[in-house]
């Protein structure tokens, strides 16, 4: 499976508005909801904000991948936000995060969405990615490069 799989284009944010987690998390659920992905925005919050409970998944360099498992969907699914000013998100190294990939997958999805994870932390662990993400002012622009640089895997 790979990006190109779970990232619609309209699920590309590359100016979020939020300046905290939790409005961060809502505005990149409602692009899931405008893509006619899910129905409830509050519930998909509310399952990857219980998923923040066990720890954060602010990974450190200005990463973070929230993610939650949740029943009635069929499909994995990924947000691909950017924050400009940074949001504090209890990340392990205490700086902001500045690019976030949400995830939902299927109840049921543990092989596919710990894969998923693993691949989206590898191609943001580059620097060289990451700062070319942050330069980019177009969600068109960063759809298109992150993509192909998941083709590279």
């Amino acid at each position: 499976m790979n990006l190109e799989e779970v990232l619609l284009e309209s699920c590309v944010i590359s100016n979020l508005k939020a300046s905290n987690k939790k409005d961060a998390i809502y505005e990149m659920c409602e692009s899931l909801k405008k893509a006619g992905l899910i129905e409830n925005v509050q519930e998909v919050v509310d399952v990857i904000l219980e998923r923040e409970k066990l720890g954060s998944t602010g990974i450190g360099e200005g990463i973070a991948i929230p993610h939650g498992k949740m029943k009635g969907i069929k499909n994995i699914f990924c947000v691909l936000g950017k924050s400009e000013k940074g949001i504090d998100f209890d990340s392990i190294d205490k700086k902001p995060v500045h690019i976030i990939v949400l995830l939902l997958a299927p109840e049921g999805s543990a092989s596919m969405h710990l894969k998923m994870l693993s691949r989206i932390s590898k191609i943001l662990r580059d620097t060289h990615i990451r700062n070319r993400l942050l330069e980019m002012k177009d969600a068109r622009d960063m759809y298109s490069y992150i993509l192909e640089e998941d083709r590279k895997i």
